[in-house]
């Protein structure tokens, strides 16, 4: 992916993918244009028009699209164009983590020293709430992302909660979830394997059965 490089702020130089064709896909109609919207906001970002740049990159980031989650992570570290916000901003970075963006990880390291621990619950818990409703609504790229999130970003990797959404994933032949699947059986507690088996049928059959 091509990537254009813009300037920020005290010679800040920061990294905006260029709006790739898949981001297309999970983008409602309500958003007509996201290709627009994106260069609508790197464009205020390049004239320092930074409030304009957060009003886009937010209604993309909103529908999952993980390079603007990780630039309106970046402004609202910076406080450019919206007061400076670091739970705000570790939530997309990890949302942007958790999505595949690989700078992401280094910004999150980051936030975490600045965002103390009790605050770094309730932005787990958001974290969560948000991949939880996307599954809830369809959205089946959020498996494998789910159960990488009980990996990267909880305090302690959960490897049994891992294993199930990962299966369920793996079953329904989405990206990543055979590979996270076996990667994480081995932390798994063998005599929990079957139990953990079964958990993971319960919520494929939750998804698949109609209502």
């Amino acid at each position: 992916m091509r990537a254009l490089f813009l300037g920020l702020l005290l010679a800040i130089t920061v990294i905006f993918p260029v709006f790739s064709d898949n981001h297309n896909s999970s983008l409602p109609q309500k958003v007509i244009d996201p290709n627009k919207a994106y260069r609508v906001a790197v464009e205020a970002v390049r004239d320092k028009k930074y409030t304009i740049a957060v009003e886009h990159f937010k209604i993309l980031a909103e529908q999952s699209q993980y390079d603007a989650q990780y630039n309106l992570a970046l402004l609202l570290k910076q406080g450019l164009g919206i007061p400076q916000n670091y739970p705000e901003a570790l939530k997309w970075t990890w949302l942007a983590h958790l999505g595949g963006v690989k700078k992401a990880q280094g910004l999150a390291d980051m936030l975490l020293d600045l965002v103390p621990e009790k605050r770094q619950d309730k932005t787990r818990n958001q974290v969560s709430d948000i991949l939880i409703e996307r599954i809830d609504s369809g959205d089946l790229n959020a498996l494998t992302q789910f159960a990488r999130f009980h990996l990267d970003v909880l305090v302690e990797p959960d490897y049994e909660t891992a294993y199930s959404w990962y299966s369920v994933a793996a079953a329904l032949k989405m990206p990543g979830g055979i590979r996270g699947r076996e990667d994480v059986i081995e932390e798994v507690d063998p005599e929990k394997l079957v139990e953990l088996q079964d958990k993971a049928t319960e919520i494929f059959k939750n998804l698949t059965s109609p209502e």
